[in-house]
C-alpha cells in the first residue's frame, strides 16, 4: 500500500493525476493524504503506515514529509515537479521508476538526520540542518562552541548553521561550508560570517555538540531552513537523531550527489 502526497501548485497537482491514473490502471493500491483535492482513501500520515510514502513537489515538501513523520522510519520516494536534489525522478521518468517500485526492484538509503534540545524541549527532527541565529534582521549572534564536552572555540557572527551530509549542499555550502558527498558519518558546523574569521568544521556525527553563552536579540532556532523555533535559554544541544530518513533508491543515476556531480560540472 502506497501513501501519496503532493504540493498544490499546477505543475505538481499534474503530474499527481498521472501518478494517479498510472496505480489504478495497473490495480495498484494507494492512500491520498487527506489535504489532497482528489477522490479516493485518504488518510493522515501520522495515523497511517504504508509501505512507500510517494512524495510529488520539491525538497521543501520531502524535508516536511520526513519532519511529519518524525520517528516513523516509512520509505519515501520523490517525484519532482519542479528542480531539486531530494527527489528520485521526475516527470519525464516517473513511470520507469513506479514499475520498478512495483517490481520491488529498489533498495532503501539511510540517511542521517539531527534534533537539537533546549528549553527542556526536543525540535522536530532535521533533515538538512539546524541554525542558530538572531531574529533581528543586521543583529550579531555571541557564543561559545563547545565539543565533546569541552569549550573549541567563541565567536561573534551572523550565525551558525550544524548541517548533515543532506544538508551540505544548502545554507551551509552559500556560506562557505564543504559539500559533503554520499553519506559519511560526520556532520558540519558553519560559522555564518564570523567576525573572528573561523572556518567550517566536519565532526564525527557522535560527537555532542553543545551551544552556550548565547547572547543575540530574540535568538531563534531553524529548523531545516522553515521551522523557527524561539530560544527562551542561554544554550542548546544538537545531536544526531537515532532515527534516519528512508529513502527509496533504484540506482546511483538517480541519486543526490550524482545529480551534484552534473550541476558542478555544468557550472565549470
Amino acid at each position: 500500500m502506497y501513501f501519496l502526497k503532493s504540493k498544490q501548485d499546477s505543475n505538481s497537482v499534474e503530474l499527481t493525476k498521472k501518478v494517479i491514473n498510472f496505480f489504478k490502471k495497473n490495480k495498484i493500491s494507494f492512500y491520498l493524504d487527506e489535504n489532497l483535492k482528489f477522490q479516493g482513501n485518504k488518510s493522515n500520515i501520522k495515523n497511517f503506515d504504508p509501505k512507500i510514502i510517494i512524495a510529488i513537489g520539491d525538497d521543501n515538501l520531502i524535508l516536511n514529509t520526513f519532519r511529519e513523520l518524525g520517528e516513523k522510519q516509512i520509505p519515501l520516494f520523490g517525484i519532482a515537479s519542479s528542480r531539486g536534489f531530494l527527489a528520485q525522478c521526475d516527470a519525464a521518468n516517473f513511470q520507469d521508476c513506479l514499475k520498478l517500485l512495483k517490481a520491488d526492484k529498489y533498495t532503501i538509503f539511510k540517511r542521517s538526520r539531527i534534533v537539537a534540545v533546549f528549553n527542556k524541549k526536543t525540535t522536530p527532527i532535521a533533515l538538512n540542518d539546524i541554525g542558530l541565529f538572531s531574529s533581528k534582521s543586521a543583529s550579531l549572534l555571541r557564543y561559545t562552541l563547545n565539543l565533546k564536552n569541552e569549550k573549541f572555540m567563541t565567536d561573534t557572527s551572523d550565525g551558525i548553521v550544524i548541517s548533515t551530509p543532506t544538508g551540505s549542499t544548502g545554507y551551509s555550502f552559500s556560506a562557505g561550508g564543504p559539500v559533503v558527498l554520499d553519506e559519511p558519518s560526520i556532520l558540519s558546523i558553519t560559522p555564518i560570517s564570523s567576525l573572528e574569521k573561523h572556518a567550517p568544521l566536519i565532526i564525527s556525527d557522535d560527537t555532542k555538540i553543545n551551544i552556550t553563552d548565547i547572547q543575540a536579540q530574540s535568538p531563534v532556532v531553524i529548523i531545516d531552513g522553515s521551522i523557527r523555533i524561539p530560544l527562551k535559554d542561554d544554550s542548546l544541544a544538537i545531536e544526531k537523531s537515532k532515527y534516519s530518513a528512508n529513502f527509496v533508491q533504484f540506482s546511483k543515476e538517480y541519486s543526490i550527489e550524482n545529480k551534484l556531480k552534473k550541476t558542478f560540472r555544468y557550472l565549470l
